[in-house]
């Protein structure tokens, strides 16, 4: 599953796409995914690291809603936090791996 950051009810939060499906909303053809919500951001971590450290809890099957793909802001790495032996707590890591480039002196032929 891929961890993704939408806008939903009005705040930006962190979920876990399940699946994704079409549905008739109102008359209208709708794009959906069934997620499960991430709890929201530690707001001590992030105070204490200025912003840095994002850190949240994986809820599982206890926090699913049903959102709107139009809602979909990015797909970010929410990365296993184990400071102090916490369990079940990862923090955000955005642009995750673009900095990885091969430069080595490899030619294609």
């Amino acid at each position: 599953m891929t961890p993704i950051q939408v806008l939903h009810q009005g705040t930006i939060r962190f979920v876990e796409a399940q699946f994704y499906f079409r549905a008739i909303v109102n008359g209208i053809e709708e794009v959906l995914v069934l997620c499960s919500l991430y709890s929201l951001v530690d707001d001590l971590q992030r105070r204490y690291s200025n912003g840095a450290l994002i850190v949240c809890s994986y809820q599982g099957e206890d926090q699913l809603v049903v959102i709107r793909a139009k809602s979909i802001l990015s797909v970010v790495a929410l990365v296993p936090f184990t400071q102090g032996g916490r369990i079940g707590e990862f923090f955000l890591a955005e642009k995750f791996a673009l900095g990885v480039v091969d430069t080595g002196d490899t030619t294609l032929e």
